[in-house]
């Protein structure tokens, strides 16, 4: 039965989006597996949004598709960790025209936990500091990239940095 308030231009303004694959740690320790949704960036135009930019906006919940197609509201600030498999390519966003300067290192989680990777330093190459770099940062998630995935780190759960290079 058609329901009596949504036309057929309603479908005009839906927001297409696609799935990416993650992994989420939460607080407690359970590990939830499914799909975010994400859609156009708003930052570079015409490229799908990666995961770090969806969990990094200032919305406080995002819907999660479960491996059983359920959808589920996740609080972002109840997220220790998410891994997002980058299918082999070299990072979670398109390639960059100039190239930006990065670190190793090497992260220590409240608990002990520790995470090896590297972080990109959105600065001039003479003046990228990891210091500077972690102090500026805003975001509630640093993307360290491993070999692997990019790994977004709650901030909030970080107990120490070392930088390895």
């Amino acid at each position: 039965m058609p329901q009596p308030y949504i036309s057929d231009s309603a479908n005009l303004y839906r927001i297409e989006t696609t799935r990416k694959a993650v992994i989420l740690t939460m607080l407690g320790g359970e590990e939830l597996r499914g799909n975010v949704f994400i859609h156009f960036s708003s930052y570079r135009p015409f490229e799908l949004e990666d995961v770090s930019e969806l969990l990094n906006a200032d919305t406080p919940f995002f819907p999660l598709e479960l491996e059983n197609s359920e959808v589920i509201l996740v609080s972002k600030e109840r997220v220790a960790e998410a891994a997002a498999d980058r299918g082999g390519d070299t990072s979670d966003q398109p390639p960059r025209e100039e190239r930006t300067p990065t670190a190793l290192l090497q992260v220590v989680l409240v608990g002990g936990e520790v995470r090896l990777g590297s972080i990109r330093l959105d600065a001039p190459p003479a003046r990228a500091r990891v210091l500077d770099y972690l102090n500026a940062l805003t975001s509630r998630f640093l993307t360290l990239y491993t070999s692997n995935d990019a790994r977004l780190i709650n901030r909030s759960l970080i107990d120490r940095v070392r930088p390895l290079d």
